[in-house]
């Protein structure tokens, strides 16, 4: 991983897997990635497989990516693959074959014959030069790979503003303990730091290519509760801060991304979307100018307004269903039932919104307060 490693940015109007391979091809040649570099590798595909949602809810990647990125892997050499991930939530065969089934991921296991990973394995890795984290538990499918493509979605998101490349690799973490490490990076400039530590660790370790499906992706309250949006696009790049620094550009939310102001400091991508070294389709002909951000978006606006006025999670009680995903969930254990509905307690509240991103129910919406309606 380089800061002048370039970013391909090719227009894709349909999930047409023999057509996506054929572009993703065409954005490896042009990294200078070619012949058969993955002879005797193992690789692991990891897609974003958030939850178990349908592929047209746009909250996970498109199994015609995944098939095309089979291909592409095939094309490349490789021969020992795996489709691994680890969602919200529990990390169990059972949630696995649910969330799999449901994503369109068995279809495309029996499809092309590679193999989903069913094993919950997960290893402790050191890593001394983390700046807020120095060690991370990771999953074996993926700590055990000599290649790992990691096919990320462009969606919003409401802690980070947006969830691709970077985000994606926190599905690294095996289940639960992602909410863990929530807990004990209560506040989110020091989890967004975690997260550039994480993914800095995993290219090191690992030779990674990231591949971003933004043919449809998710705008509004992302990552699970916003809406499909169209954008056309594939990105295709080995620095995942720099293609994060692309797309948040397509999306209107540049400048707003803090993962990507840290990165910057740490010089692993340049501070400004002009001196990226880009490929193929100008920026200007997929962006998205009208996106909808999500709604804790310009959080720098108000960096510095009480923590009990910026917006927080509030529960829905006429969607809500009472099914406990997000009191199982919640860090910092501030959810509880009464009534059989779902009740926060704003006063432990982190904001972190992992009830909102597991509510499949979107019963969780945010509240925000009228000082932060006036800044925005």
């Amino acid at each position: 991983m380089n800061i002048k490693d370039p970013t391909v940015i090719m227009k894709c109007s349909a999930y047409d897997a023999a057509d996506i391979y054929e572009k993703l091809k065409f954005g490896l040649e042009k990294l200078g990635v070619c012949g058969k570099p993955f002879s005797g590798k193992k690789i692991a595909i990891k897609p974003n497989l958030l939850l178990g949602y349908t592929p047209d809810k746009a909250a996970t990647t498109n199994p015609a990516v995944v098939e095309a990125v089979v291909t592409l892997a095939r094309s490349l050499g490789g021969e020992d693959i795996v489709i691994a991930e680890s969602p919200g939530g529990p990390y169990n065969e059972t949630t696995l074959r649910s969330i799999y089934r449901e994503t369109g991921m068995t279809k495309v296991s029996e499809k092309t014959g590679v193999p989903l990973n069913f094993s919950t394995e997960s290893k402790e890795i050191g890593y001394p030069d983390g700046v807020v984290s120095k060690v991370f538990t990771i999953i074996e499918p993926l700590n055990s790979a000599d290649v790992i493509l990691n096919v990320c979605k462009l969606k919003t998101h409401n802690l980070s503003k947006m969830t691709c490349a970077v985000k994606n690799l926190f599905g690294s973490v095996p289940g639960i303990t992602k909410f863990e490490m929530h807990a004990r990076y209560k506040d989110q400039r020091d989890f967004l730091s975690m997260l550039v530590d994480l993914c800095t660790m995993i290219c090191q370790n690992h030779r990674v290519i990231h591949i971003c499906d933004a043919i449809t992706g998710m705008e509004g309250n992302g990552p699970s509760g916003g809406t499909p949006r169209n954008i056309g696009a594939l990105l295709i790049s080995e620095n995942p801060f720099c293609l994060d620094t692309a797309a948040a550009e397509i999306i209107g939310l540049s400048g707003e991304v803090e993962m990507l102001d840290e990165a910057v400091k740490r010089g692993l991508c340049p501070k400004s979307v002009h001196e990226l070294s880009l490929i193929g389709e100008p920026l200007e002909n997929v962006a998205v100018k009208d996106f909808v951000k999500p709604d804790n978006s310009g959080k720098k606006k108000f960096n510095l307004i009480p923590g009990f006025l910026r917006p927080r999670p509030e529960i829905d009680k006429k969607k809500c269903v009472g099914c406990g995903t997000c009191v199982r969930s919640c860090p910092a254990k501030t959810i509880s039932m009464s009534d059989k509905k779902a009740r926060i307690n704003p006063k432990h509240c982190l904001k972190c919104y992992c009830c909102q991103e597991l509510c499949t129910f979107k019963a969780v919406r945010i509240k925000k307060s009228f000082i932060y309606r006036l800044i925005k």
